[in-house]
C-alpha cells in the first residue's frame, strides 16, 4: 500500500487545501536511505495572515459559542477516524521521521484516548464562587474563556503525537488554531489534516500552514491576530519565541531541550536501571527531549551497570525502520547526524572517550542513511559541553558520583530541567531526589513516561508552561472576574 502522495502536499486554509500565494515547493526526505520522499507547498506572510484571519473568523461567528458537549462530539469523532487511520499515519510517520514502525505503531496508538480524554474533562474547566471580605450583597465569581487564535509551532521528532497533544486542549478550551508543522517532518500532520472536514469541524477552526521556521514560523508568531503560541522545540529557537510574543503581550507555552539525568544508587534494582538508559538511546535514536542521557552511577556500581548496559547497546538491531524486527533507525536528517558527530569529536577533545557499539557504515542497509550508532561518552565529567549541552541523539555521557549529596549537585548543574529518573531501593532517599532535584517530572525507579492526564514541562531553560492533563486546557484559557451587586 502506498501511504505518501505523489502529488505536492498543500495547506489547509479556511477548509480549502491550496498551494499559497507564491505556488514553491520544498523537499522533504526518507531519512533511512536520504532519497526525496515528497514535496510540499510553502506558505508566505501573506498564506500566514490568511490562516490567522480564517481562524479568527471562525472564533468570532461561532466556535467560541460551541457548547462543551458539540466540542466534545466532535473530538470524539475525530479519535474515531484516528483510529481508523492509524496504520497509514504511523507508516508515514516511519517513513518521514525514520521511527521504527513498531515504534510509530505504539506511539499512535494512544492518541484516540488522547482525544477522548480532553472531550471528556472539557466540564472540568470551570470558574468560582469567591465571597466578598467586605460585601455581602455582592456576588463576586469567575469565568474561564477561551483566547482567540492559537499558533501551535511543531517539532520534527514526534510530529503527530504532539500536534494531537497541543490541538485537542485548544480546541477543548473553545481556539481555534494555526498548527505550523516542522518543515522536516510534515506529512503526517498534513494526513491527519485531511480528518478534520470528515470529523464535522467548522471551516477556520484549524489550519494548517507550511514551512521553515525563519519565514513562517516567525510570521505566525509576529501575527496580531494571534493570541497564544505553543512551541516544541530548541530552546534558542523557543528564547527567540518568546521575544518575539512579547511584543504585543501573547501567552507563550514551551517545551523546549532537555539534559536529564538518570542517577542510579549502589542500592538500586540495575537490570530495570539498565532497561530505562537503553531504552533511552534506542527510542527514536535518542531524538527525545526527555531522553536521559547523562548517566549519573554511584562509584560503588559503576562499573557493574557499563558491562551491563554495553550487552544491551551492542545487540541492538539498527536497520531499516520498516522492518518490524528494528530496534533502531536513523536520525532525521543528514545535517543532524553531522551536528551528533560533531560533538563525539568535541568529547574527543575534552578527554572522554567515545565508545560507539553499532557500526552502521558496516552495513548496507544502513550505509545510505543518517544513522548514528549508540554511543557511551566514558570518562566524562559534569562540565564538559557534551554533559551540559542537548545532543539530541543515541549519546550519553556516564559521570561518576560518590553520594546523594553530590548526585544532587551534578544533576542540577545544568541550564535544564525538564525531567530526571532516580533509581534507589531506599524510599527516604528516593523522595529526598524528588524533592531536591530541578526538574519538572521526577521518576522513581522507572523511566520517564509522558501520560495525557499527566502535566507536562520543565523548570528553567526547558520550558514555560503545563502541557497534557487538566492543566493544559488552563493554559488555553483566561480568567476573568465578575461583581454583580445584587441589592440593586
Amino acid at each position: 500500500m502506498k501511504y505518501v502522495n505523489d502529488q505536492p502536499y498543500r495547506m489547509l486554509i479556511d477548509g480549502r487545501w491550496t498551494a499559497g500565494s507564491a505556488d514553491t515547493l520544498f523537499p522533504t526526505y526518507n531519512p533511512a536511505t536520504g532519497d526525496v520522499l515528497a514535496h510540499v507547498h510553502a506558505a508566505t506572510a501573506r498564506d500566514v495572515d490568511a490562516a490567522v484571519q480564517a481562524a479568527r473568523r471562525a472564533y468570532d461567528t461561532h466556535w467560541r459559542n460551541t457548547t462543551p458537549r458539540e466540542r466534545a462530539r466532535l473530538l470524539r469523532r475525530l479519535a474515531q477516524l484516528f483510529e481508523r487511520d492509524t496504520e497509514k499515519l504511523a507508516w508515514i510517520e516511519t517513513l518521514n521521521v525514520g521511527k521504527p514502525i513498531t515504534h510509530s505503531r505504539e506511539s499512535l496508538a494512544a492518541m484516540p484516548a488522547s482525544l477522548d480524554y480532553f472531550a471528556g474533562i472539557i466540564p472540568a474547566v470551570r470558574g468560582d464562587t469567591i465571597p466578598l471580605l467586605n460585601s455581602a450583597s455582592v456576588l463576586n465569581f469567575t469565568l474561564r474563556e477561551p483566547l482567540g487564535v492559537c499558533a501551535l509551532v511543531m517539532p520534527w521528532n514526534y510530529p503527530m503525537t504532539l500536534t494531537l497533544h497541543k490541538l485537542a486542549p485548544a480546541l477543548a478550551a473553545g481556539n481555534t488554531v494555526v498548527i505550523k508543522p516542522s518543515e522536516i517532518t510534515p506529512l503526517s500532520t498534513l494526513a491527519f489534516a485531511e480528518l478534520f472536514a470528515e470529523a464535522g469541524f467548522p471551516d477556520g477552526v484549524i489550519n494548517v500552514v507550511n514551512g521553515p521556521g525563519p519565514e513562517v514560523g516567525d510570521a505566525l508568531v509576529r501575527h496580531p491576530g494571534v493570541a497564544r503560541v505553543s512551541f516544541t522545540g530548541g530552546t534558542q529557537t523557543g528564547a527567540a519565541i518568546s521575544a518575539a510574543a512579547a511584543a504585543d503581550f501573547k501567552r507563550v507555552t514551551l517545551e523546549l531541550g532537555g539534559k536529564s539525568p538518570l542517577v542510579v544508587f549502589e542500592d538500586a534494582p540495575l537490570d530495570a536501571a539498565v532497561d530505562v538508559a537503553a531504552g533511552d538511546i534506542i527510542k527514536n535514536s535518542g531524538q527525545v527531549c526527555i531522553a536521559c542521557t547523562r548517566l549519573l552511577l554511584q562509584n560503588a556500581v559503576r562499573e557493574a551497570f557499563l558491562a551491563k548496559l554495553e550487552s544491551r547497546l551492542a545487540a541492538i538491531r539498527m536497520g531499516d525502520p520498516s522492518d518490524p524486527t528494528t530496534q533502531m533507525g536513523p536520525l532525521v536528517s543528514r545535517s543532524h547526524a553531522d551536528r551528533v558527530r560533531r560533538y563525539l569529536d568535541i568529547a574527543r577533545q575534552e578527554g572522554a572517550a567515545p565508545r560507539t557499539y553499532v557500526d552502521p557504515s558496516a552495513r548496507p542497509d544502513t550505509s545510505r542513511g543518517f544513522f548514528v550508532g549508540p554511543t557511551l561518552l566514558l570518562g566524562a565529567t559534569a562540565h564538559m559541553r557534551t554533559s551540559q549541552e542537548e545532543i539530541f541523539g543515541p549519546v550519553q555521557s556516564l559521570i561518576g558520583f560518590e553520594d546523594e549529596d553530590e548526585a544532587v549537585r551534578i544533576a542540577n548543574d545544568t541550564r535544564y530541567g525538564l525531567a530526571a529518573v532516580v533509581f534507589t531501593r531506599d524510599g527516604g532517599r528516593a523522595l529526598r531526589m524528588a524533592r531536591r532535584i530541578e526538574a519538572g517530572s521526577i521518576a522513581i525507579n522507572t523511566g520517564i513516561r509522558t501520560s495525557v492526564d499527566a502535566p507536562f514541562g520543565g523548570y528553567k531553560a526547558s520550558g514555560i508552561g503545563k502541557e497534557r492533563g487538566l492543566e493544559a486546557i488552563i493554559e488555553n484559557t483566561q480568567l476573568k472576574n465578575i461583581k454583580y451587586d445584587t441589592s440593586l
